[in-house]
């Protein structure tokens, strides 16, 4: 007779087929539970159990950031001696990312293959010992993770991540200092430079970073971020995202979460309409204006 287990035994919230047989499952068993949708395959033979808890109250970004960390242990797990690295594993340590790549990138050593199949990127890393965290899998430190991803991704990633790293302590200034002083005569090391010297944990979100990266790229003058605003009787006005001194410009950056409902609008309305009382200009953007020019030239306009 077929081994049974109703309910289902404890298991990980990512498990491999061979433990849920383990476990007393069958081969049949875990079949059955996938095409019912009571399990979610991350990949062959690596499933998550549970996805209703695993899950809730995720939206569609948290979700894939979550899905995207159960690939990677995955893919660690079928790749003894890999590493997950760059934004793989800045997303394992929770460092924001503007976008989830669509492939686990996995670091080998030399000798290794590199290349893509099966959803991982292999690339070539070389890792000392106090830059990996040695769990269930080999990971990446998150300032290893930082560098790599300055070194090889955009300037916003680079700033997205480190801002909310140094922000949560997650990144420490003399850590990433110790980090890029490692890299001399790599490829990748003028990248990392620019955003280390550009990085500032008074910035709130992946909005703002991205924001600052694309006022360096376009050669915008570099505004002050989080500045504290009062009337000229000395009424506190509010904290802007960014302020153009020289301009009596105030720069909002708007995202999705920024106003959850109708009050929190009306009370950004009516914050606005004070700051323009006591002469202040306000311009605003969002990610889609990251992505051309015309924000660009209106910012200087603005700034003339």
């Amino acid at each position: 007779m077929p081994r049974r287990a109703s309910p289902d035994p404890p298991l990980r919230t990512l498990a491999l087929r061979e433990e849920a047989i383990d476990a007393g499952l069958t081969g049949d068993q875990v079949r059955q539970r996938v095409r019912s949708g009571a399990w979610e395959r991350v990949r062959r033979g690596v499933y998550v159990p549970d996805p209703a808890s695993a899950f809730a109250g995720l939206d569609d970004f948290a979700r894939a950031r979550i899905e995207h960390v159960h690939r990677a242990i995955a893919a660690a797990e079928r790749n003894p001696g890999a590493v997950i690295c760059d934004a793989s594993a800045g997303i394992v340590h929770r460092l924001p990312v503007l976008e989830i790549p669509s492939r686990v990138q996995m670091g080998v050593p030399a000798g290794r293959w590199t290349g893509s199949r099966s959803g991982i990127d292999f690339r070539l890393r070389d890792f000392a010992d106090d830059e990996l965290v040695h769990g269930r899998v080999p990971v990446a430190t998150a300032a290893r993770a930082w560098l790599d991803l300055a070194c090889t991704g955009s300037l916003a990633d680079a700033l997205a991540a480190g801002d909310a790293g140094l922000r949560a302590g997650a990144l420490t200034m003399p850590d990433l200092d110790a980090m890029l002083a490692r890299t001399e005569g790599r490829r990748g090391r003028v990248k990392a430079a620019r955003a280390h010297g550009l990085l500032d944990p008074l910035r709130e979100s992946p909005l703002e970073s991205a924001s600052f990266a694309y006022f360096a790229a376009h050669r915008i003058p570099l505004p002050r971020c989080q500045v504290v605003l009062y009337a000229a009787d000395g009424r506190f006005l509010g904290r802007v995202d960014v302020w153009w001194e020289c301009a009596r410009l105030v720069g909002e950056c708007d995202g999705r979460m920024k106003y959850a409902t109708a009050d929190d609008l009306y009370a950004e309305k009516r914050r606005e309409d004070a700051l323009r009382q006591e002469g202040f200009r306000v311009t605003r953007w969002g990610l889609a204006d990251l992505r051309d020019r015309a924000l660009a030239d209106r910012l200087r306009r603005l700034l003339a």
